[in-house]
């Protein structure tokens, strides 16, 4: 088993209505909020935008190289050890510094230890927030010169979601309705950089109790990529789009709803499960009166039987797709029940746009 692992982890964005829920192949657990910066929130009134509906390919660059599994090692008496569990490090540990040099990749690590050899190594970790300074001893493999930490790791992370909508007069968008978080600590992985670009769709998995369905696809690598992603938020990911690429989100522009305009009754979605960019009916059948932000503001139920049949209702991917009622965009699909995947949760579209007009980059 390898001490570290590059790999892009292609699975689809999505959370589920667990207390945990899986995204990445990690859980999303729910975290308390801080709920300072909405002291103020963003007047939405006559504001204008463009819906998503399309599926899309995210790629991200974490910010360090994240620990994401600790293994044992033979090592050259046939002993099982970790050197890493030994040190004290931890799954969800980010990598910052290895003997005073910035590793910004796992080949970083690879290559730097691999040319070193055995020593003690230094490692300089964050975790929830604070920086911790480990030693590292690693191993010989048993009957091998390879040398093991027993960790594995990652810098960087893809996989498939939907646009909810795009601001013309900025550039800027919005996709996915809910945070990529770790899975041990349940904290939003930090990026350092990512982008967005054309993906298509391969395969449906039809959702049923206890399992949600997936959309399965693949991220068009071949074709210039649609925009750059600026930050993972407890609310989805935002970016800006390319200027060349804004003819690929055209459509007509739609006002947003305000939370107190949305009322108990029929409503519609836009997503893209086959490759096409359609409108399906649903029915808002509970809402929440909500004076702080969450993702799970109002209960959907999918009723258009076109989309029933083809995926059982929400799946893995449409997480993201635009809510509309009364000709206005209301929220974004976040969650599905584990127990009926017809149902599932909305997030009020003000939530969204107050994520991303009052945070620091704008």
């Amino acid at each position: 088993m390898k001490s570290f692992l590059k790999r892009v982890l292609f699975f689809i964005f999505f959370i589920t209505v667990l207390m945990t829920a899986v995204f990445f192949g990690f859980n999303l657990k729910t975290n308390p909020y801080k709920f300072a910066k909405y002291d103020q929130v963003i007047d939405t009134e006559g504001k204008y935008v463009i819906p998503g509906g399309q599926t899309v390919g995210v790629e991200l660059k974490t910010e360090g190289v994240l620990v994401v599994g600790l293994a044992d090692i033979a090592n050259t008496d046939n002993i099982s050890t970790s050197p890493a569990k030994i040190a004290g490090i931890q799954i969800g540990d980010k990598i910052l510094e290895i003997d005073s040099l910035y590793m910004g990749s796992a080949d970083d690590i690879l290559k730097y230890t691999e040319n070193m050899g055995i020593k003690v190594y230094r490692f300089k970790v964050e975790r929830a927030g604070k920086i911790l300074n480990l030693t590292i001893i690693p191993v010989k493999r048993y009957e091998s010169e390879e040398i093991k930490f027993g960790f594995w790791a990652r810098d960087d992370i893809a996989g498939i979601g939907t646009v909810t909508f795009v601001d013309p007069k900025t550039g800027t968008y919005s996709a996915i309705g809910h945070g990529i978080s770790d899975s041990e600590t349940g904290n939003l992985i930090d990026i350092e950089s990512g982008t967005i670009s054309k993906a298509n769709i391969t395969n449906i998995k039809l959702g049923k109790k206890g399992e949600p369905g997936e959309i399965i696809g693949y991220i068009l690598k071949d074709e210039k990529s649609l925009g750059t992603v600026l930050n993972n938020t407890e609310f989805g990911i935002y970016g800006k789009i390319n200027e060349d690429s804004m003819g690929y989100f055209s459509g007509d522009l739609m006002e947003i709803g305000k939370k107190e305009e949305i009322v108990l009754g029929p409503a519609y979605i836009i997503s893209c499960v086959n490759n096409e960019i359609k409108k399906y009916s649903i029915e808002i059948s509970k809402i929440f009166y909500q004076n702080k932000p969450d993702e799970k503001s109002f209960v959907i139920k999918i009723t258009d039987e076109e989309l029933l049949k083809m995926t059982n209702g929400i799946i893995q991917g449409m997480s993201g797709s635009p809510i509309i009622q009364n000709n206005k965009i209301v929220g974004a699909v976040t969650h599905v029940f584990m127990n009926d995947p017809s149902k599932g949760y909305g997030i009020y579209i003000e939530w969204i746009f107050d994520e991303i007009y009052l945070s620091d980059w704008n």
